[in-house]
C-alpha cells in the first residue's frame, strides 16, 4: 500500500513539473525570405537552436519560415531574428548581415 501511494505521489509530482515546464514556452514564426535551399535551412536551424532558451526549431523551406519554440525568460524574438541575420539570412523585417551573407556558399545566395 505504501509503495502504491509513493508511486502515485511521484507520478502526480512528475506530471505537475511537466506542466510547469511547458508554461514558459512560446512559439514564434519568423519569415526567412532569403532562404533558398536545404543547406540554408540547416544553417538557420543550427543558428537558432544554438540560442539559450530555444527548445526547438522547425524550418519550412517551401514557405520560407522558421517556427521556433523558446523560453521567453531566456531569449526573445529579436534575439532569434538576430541569430538568423547573423547567419546571413533575412529574418522578418531585419536584413541579413552582409559579411555573413558573403561567406555563404553560392547555392545559398539569392542571386545564386
Amino acid at each position: 500500500m505504501k509503495k502504491t501511494l509513493f508511486l502515485g505521489v511521484l507520478i502526480v509530482l512528475f506530471a505537475f513539473s511537466a506542466c510547469q515546464s511547458n508554461k514558459n514556452v512560446n512559439t514564434t514564426v519568423v519569415k526567412a525570405s532569403s532562404m533558398v535551399c536545404g543547406s540554408c535551412a540547416k544553417k538557420i536551424e543550427k543558428a537558432v537552436t544554438a540560442l539559450d532558451g530555444v527548445t526547438g526549431a522547425q524550418v519550412d523551406l517551401k514557405s520560407k519560415t522558421v517556427e521556433v519554440k523558446y523560453d521567453p525568460t531566456k531569449t526573445t524574438v529579436g534575439s532569434i531574428e538576430d541569430a538568423i541575420t547573423n547567419a546571413g539570412y533575412d529574418a522578418n523585417d531585419k536584413k541579413r548581415n552582409p559579411d555573413a551573407y558573403d561567406k555563404l556558399e553560392k547555392c545559398c545566395k539569392i542571386d545564386g
